[in-house]
């Protein structure tokens, strides 16, 4: 599924989205010092800011994205686990021991990476081919598959 076609399945299903304004996006850019992903980017202005059900629980959101890049760094440290890499943003983390990334600059639809907390895995894991492979898989938890 693309971003269009998520939007609009989750509207049928009654999620109301928030997206984020440009200003806001241009916010998170200017914070991190990098240039999003196109598929990120339509995200937030899709649903940055809420979906309903959908990733509820999880801290993927605007009013959390500024924190999460620390709050995985530390997991990383307190696991004596490797360094994150410099090109990843963090863009989702799930209950404080899960969390997931892009490389910055790997495409417009990069592939995702995981860490979990207590796995004994010596490399983050890449999980799906492309952040909306992400999205579509997450789908799942509303029941969806």
């Amino acid at each position: 599924m693309n971003i269009i076609e998520i939007e609009e399945f989750l509207e049928k299903r009654g999620c109301f989205l928030k997206g984020c304004s440009s200003k806001e996006i241009l916010k998170i850019e200017d914070f991190f010092q990098v240039k999003l992903p196109e598929k990120y980017i339509e995200f937030l202005k899709i649903m940055g800011k809420g979906a309903g059900d959908f990733l509820k629980g999880s801290s993927v959101f605007y009013n959390e994205i500024f924190e999460l890049r620390e709050a995985a760094v530390e997991l990383l440290e307190d696991d004596n686990f490797k360094t994150l890499p410099e090109t990843a943003f963090v863009f989702f983390m799930h209950q404080g021991y899960q969390f997931a990334f892009f490389n910055i600059g790997e495409s417009d639809n990069p592939a995702i990476y995981y860490y979990y907390e207590g796995r004994n895995k010596l490399d983050f894991e890449k999980k799906e081919r492309t952040f909306t492979d992400f999205l579509t898989a997450h789908l799942g938890f509303l029941g969806v598959g």
